[in-house]
């Protein structure tokens, strides 16, 4: 089991600025979104901060100064800020009031449809740059990058920061023509009560902070165990058959106990603290709204113009103040808390390809993304490495001093012992990587002054382990040709002996796959690859190991296929079963990143050096059976 002692993400408590302006600029490609929500954030702000209190004030003044008149000869004189004054009636307050409501209600909608418009539109454009840039990323960035880190970044993240970007930005506009409006309103009627009111601000612009960043840490810390408590539970579930035949389960239960209890606890500490939030911003407020009353009671002795409607105007701005500030701090708490996943979605995004095009070239062959291939040159398919040399680490050569060149229509076996560096040097043919000096020449141009694409479009690649996509066969053929017709796509499938399979199955080529194609044997995946590998007719074909993973049944079936794809082309086929290239027109034994031997099956079987030594040791291991006939088709004729 894996040790428990799970490490904790660094707490952040800094807002770095130059992160948050990039992602900033998602929004601010909306910005007719953003002007209409600062029109209409701007409206309710008014409405709720300013409109509404003084046109009651006035409302309760006009009550008190008219006791005995009838109702409709009462005159509210209301006077807003900027100057703007007028006087109406009750029948006219009432409609003021009423228009006012049904303005704001108008605005909220607007205010709510167009945030989540601009939402969804920062999450797509997020999601689409980031799996923009994971399709230009060199293979060297996911040898070192996890799938699952990926899609954590491309799927939660891109949400979490979408969610922040729209939603935080009208919590901070909102807030401040809250506070601003409120403020304005505060002073222009009693600069006096203003100040008093103000007093207390610092107070709860100390605590509401505090709070939060404690808040934050130890929901951290929390979510961290609970983290670890969730790779535990996969991995005790994934060896559940190793802990029963081990008789552990007393162990691995105890355990869980203890991560459990440790979840709880850490939970429960966030809890409590949590607990006290409130209360201390309420006692503040409480504190505050007692101080006001103290001395608003005071001035009203002394100042004529603070009076009974100005009184209650001002305790209703004590929430109005006091409400934006703790927001502030919990925004706060939450920028901090999604800059982890900014920093990370922008390192992505902002990560540059290593293997990438020259101007030059790009001006003539385009890009991954918009090719232009009416300039792609047809290819022969001669093959040279120039005295080629490869490192994956500073300092550490896999590919020494590479010299071999491979004519048009030859078929080359790579074997040798594991990490001799056989799939490095197919990687650095496809340009997966490239050398880190020499040349890799072909038709006797150096590749890197032709596009990547035009190279990967005429090589057509099977690996060891075939990989089927969600969808149809006719789909999963199609990927090697996106415009392949229904006769290419039949044809690739007759090529490599698989098109009697699919036409068995009850929708044939309309058959839907899923997860992986797990409805089909390895073979059958194997088989349906190589059609995807041959419907494009590239004039180089590379195997790295293709048939390493299937059953003797299938491998026969599918060398029988190989002969007859790889006719007229270049081939390159990196093979662990020696018997299945001893027909190649060359084979070559690498070693510690070197080709320490090259000739035909004869010629190395006849040298008795390495590529003998290798292919005894498999002879020895085969069945009585298959050592006869394999004696007899592959050795015979050299050892008599």
């Amino acid at each position: 089991m894996a040790s428990f002692a799970f490490e904790e993400e660094q707490i952040k408590t800094k807002v770095h600025f130059g992160v948050w302006g990039k992602i900033i600029g998602y929004a601010l490609r909306r910005w007719y979104l953003l002007a209409i929500l600062a029109i209409t954030m701007l409206l309710t702000s008014f409405h709720d901060a300013s409109f509404v209190p003084l046109l009651n004030k006035a409302a309760i003044e006009a009550i008190r100064l008219s006791q005995g008149l009838p109702f409709d000869a009462v005159v509210i004189d209301v006077q807003f800020i900027f100057g703007i004054r007028f006087t109406v009636d009750f029948w006219g307050y009432g409609l003021t009031l009423l228009i006012g409501i049904l303005l704001r209600s108008l605005c909220i909608f607007i205010t709510f449809f167009a945030t989540n418009y601009l939402e969804m539109s920062i999450y797509v454009d997020i999601r689409q740059d980031g799996f923009r840039r994971v399709q230009e990323l060199s293979f060297s960035y996911f040898d070192k990058t996890s799938a699952g880190w990926l899609i954590a970044r491309l799927q939660s993240d891109t949400s979490k920061i979408a969610d922040m970007i729209s939603w935080g930005i009208i919590r901070v506009v909102w807030l401040v023509f809250d506070l601003v409006l409120t403020l304005i309103t505060m002073f222009t009627v009693s600069w006096q009560m203003a100040l008093i009111l103000l007093a207390a601000s610092p107070l709860i612009m100390i605590i509401a902070p505090y709070f939060e960043m404690v808040l934050l840490k130890l929901s951290r810390i929390a979510r961290n165990a609970f983290s670890g408590y969730v790779a535990w539970l996969a991995e005790s579930i994934a060896g559940a058959k190793t802990i029963k035949t081990l008789a552990i389960e007393t162990t691995v239960q105890a355990e869980a106990d203890e991560i459990v209890t440790d979840i709880r606890n850490k939970n429960f500490k966030r809890t409590k603290f949590q607990a006290l939030f409130h209360p201390s911003v309420v006692f503040v407020m409480s504190l505050t709204t007692a101080i006001v009353i103290f001395f608003g009671s005071m001035f009203m002795k002394t100042d004529t113009t603070i009076t009974v409607a100005t009184f209650a105007l001002y305790i209703g701005f004590v929430r109005a103040i006091f409400n934006p500030l703790q927001e502030f701090a919990e925004l706060f708490g939450d920028i901090v808390q999604t800059q982890s996943s900014v920093e990370k979605i922008v390192s992505l995004i902002d990560t540059k390809p290593q293997i990438v095009d020259r101007p030059d070239v790009i001006a003539k062959y385009g890009t991954l993304f918009h090719e232009r291939k009416e300039n792609y040159e047809p290819i022969k398919g001669d093959i040279e490495f120039k005295n080629v040399n490869f490192s994956y680490l500073k300092d550490i050569e896999i590919i020494h001093d590479m010299n071999l060149k491979i004519k048009a229509g030859q078929s080359i076996a790579i074997v040798g012992e594991t990490g001799s560096g056989k799939s490095t040097t197919v990687n650095l043919l496809c340009r997966f990587y490239e050398p880190t000096s020499g040349q890799l020449l072909i038709d006797g141009v150096d590749y890197r002054e032709r596009s990547v694409s035009w190279l990967r479009s005429n090589i057509g690649y099977v690996q060891q382990s075939p990989f089927i996509f969600s969808g149809t066969i006719r789909k999963n053929i199609a990927y090697g040709k996106l415009d392949a017709t229904d006769e290419e796509i039949i044809h690739a499938a007759k090529l490599v002996d698989v098109h009697d399979f699919i036409m068995s199955l009850p929708n044939g080529y309309n058959t839907e796959l899923q997860d992986g194609g797990s409805e089909l044997s390895v073979g059958q995946k194997q088989l349906i690859s190589f059609a995807r590998a041959i419907v494009r007719d590239p004039v180089i074909m590379i195997l790295d190991e293709a048939t390493s993973s299937i059953d003797t049944e299938t491998e026969v079936v599918i060398q029988k296929a190989i002969k007859d794809v790889l006719k007229g082309r270049t081939s390159i086929i990196i093979a662990h079963r020696l018997s299945t290239i001893v027909d190649s027109d060359r084979i070559l034994v690498m070693s510690n990143g070197k080709i320490i031997e090259d000739g035909t099956h004869r010629e190395l079987i006849t040298a008795q050096g390495t590529y003998h030594h290798l292919y005894m040791n498999q002879f020895a291991e085969l069945k009585v059976e298959e050592q006869i006939e394999t004696y007899e088709t592959q050795i015979a004729g050299i050892v008599d």
